[in-house]
């Protein structure tokens, strides 16, 4: 082979490979008043949609995560939307969708271990060139046995006045035995609020949190 016939070959792969990439779109984000603007990571789909993320990644988690986020269509002036500093949002692409995972830690291990667990699931992708989102709460987060719940009743019966962090454990706790099923342990959640004494400050917000996400577990898709 000549060396002028090599040199149009590698010119060819060259123009090939450079097509090739320009399928994929590389931008940065809206300026906002929430991040800056510099992207962090970017979500390829077919058809040539981009979605890029600017914000904040937790340096230790592994997966990584992040928290205080914008999500971002490559192309577009206005962002999908913000997800605050109170959230850690692990992030993967499965099937042309990009899936934001919620994590939430709640009391779902072993001997009642706190742990990172996937509370909700919002679903992104492109349908007809068009955004599509659907949240969709994890309904698979492992649910207490009949003694485990037992145990988290009596403890709630058992627990003296005045409240504290260990109180709010019993908060939770009941969270997750009244998702199980049990309707006394629905009941004593709605007590809570009244059984130590007035909720206020961090553990208000905690009480509100865990309320707001019995309510969307819920409601039924």
């Amino acid at each position: 082979m000549t060396r002028y016939c090599i040199t149009i070959i590698l010119t060819l792969l060259t123009l090939t490979s450079v097509n090739g990439q320009s399928n994929k779109a590389w931008c940065d984000c809206p300026k906002t008043q929430y991040v800056g603007i510099k992207a962090d990571t970017t979500f390829h789909f077919s058809k040539g949609k981009t979605i890029v993320l600017c914000g904040y990644k937790n340096p230790e988690s592994k997966p990584t995560t992040f928290s205080e986020f914008i999500l971002a269509v490559c192309g577009q002036d206005t962002i999908i939307d913000f997800w605050g500093a109170v959230l850690t949002c692990r992030l993967r692409v499965n099937k042309d969708t990009l899936l934001v995972d919620q994590l939430q830690n709640l009391p779902t291990g072993k001997d009642f271990k706190f742990q990172e667990t996937i509370w909700t699931t919002e679903k992104i992708y492109f349908k007809r060139q068009k955004l599509v989102r659907k949240l969709v709460v994890n309904r698979q987060i492992r649910k207490y046995r009949q003694e485990e719940i037992q145990s988290v009743l009596k403890t709630y019966e058992t627990a003296k006045s005045g409240l504290d962090d260990n109180k709010m454990v019993i908060a939770n706790k009941l969270f997750i035995a009244t998702i199980s099923g049990n309707k006394k342990a629905r009941q004593y959640f709605k007590e809570f609020k009244n059984k130590f004494g007035s909720l206020d400050g961090a553990f208000a917000e905690e009480y509100s949190d865990l309320t707001a996400m019995l309510e969307l577990w819920d409601r039924r898709e």
